[in-house]
């Protein structure tokens, strides 16, 4: 498996490279708090092949030698800011490789990793093109950094999260709304926190559509 390094620790990424000659968008995906990189990357990774776009995603726990993280770990002040950082180096490594084109990169980010996701956007120097969030929200302590120029997001969410309240997309929504940030939401009845398979095709096509518009 490919690795780069983040503040002097090896970063395990999982990587779907574009086949096509030239330089094509990429999407970093960013695990939950279960650390399962391979739920998603596996079930992303078909429908991305077929746009030639390229899919990476980071161990980013590999930072903090982390194996699960629970609330006491992500509200500490040590873990969150430290994964920020293995994310924005998983960036430079994803803009670094010779079939992506520097200036068409996403973050997809599930669960912790939507935060994750979110949080580094708000960063007016993060240069990204797209975010796709999946069951989660944005920081209380991010929103302020949230400006018009925040890349054009899709919200996802089950109406029935109990691990995330669906009322932190409307949040999000209404956020977006108020600084004509470019969204869309997608709010599925009946969902919660994890998705049934039906529901996980819709996100997938969902994702792909809003990816290949904004990229």
């Amino acid at each position: 498996m490919a690795s780069y390094s983040s503040g002097g620790m090896p970063i395990r990424i999982d990587q779907q490279e574009p086949t096509a000659a030239g330089r094509h968008p990429a999407i970093l995906l960013l695990h939950g708090s279960g650390g399962n990189v391979s739920f998603w990357f596996s079930r992303i990774a078909p429908q991305l092949a077929r746009l030639n776009l390229g899919l990476y995603a980071a161990h980013y726990f590999d930072r903090t030698s982390t194996a699960r993280a629970d609330l006491k770990t992500i509200l500490d002040g040590y873990h969150f800011p430290a994964w920020q950082s293995a994310i924005g180096d998983a960036i430079a490594y994803v803009r670094s490789r010779p079939f992506v084109d520097p200036d068409r990169i996403a973050l997809l980010g599930i669960s912790l990793g939507g935060f994750l996701a979110l949080s580094y956007a708000a960063n007016a120097e993060a240069r990204l093109r797209a975010v796709v969030e999946i069951s989660a929200g944005i920081p209380e302590d991010s929103i302020a950094a949230v400006r018009p120029n925040f890349p054009p997001t899709l919200i996802v969410h089950g109406n029935q999260d109990t691990v995330v309240p669906v009322s932190m997309a409307y949040q999000l929504k209404e956020l977006f709304a108020r600084q004509h940030i470019p969204h869309q939401a997608m709010i599925l009845p009946g969902q919660g926190h994890w998705f049934d398979p039906p529901a996980q095709l819709q996100i997938l096509t969902a994702t792909a559509g809003f990816l290949a518009t904004h990229l």
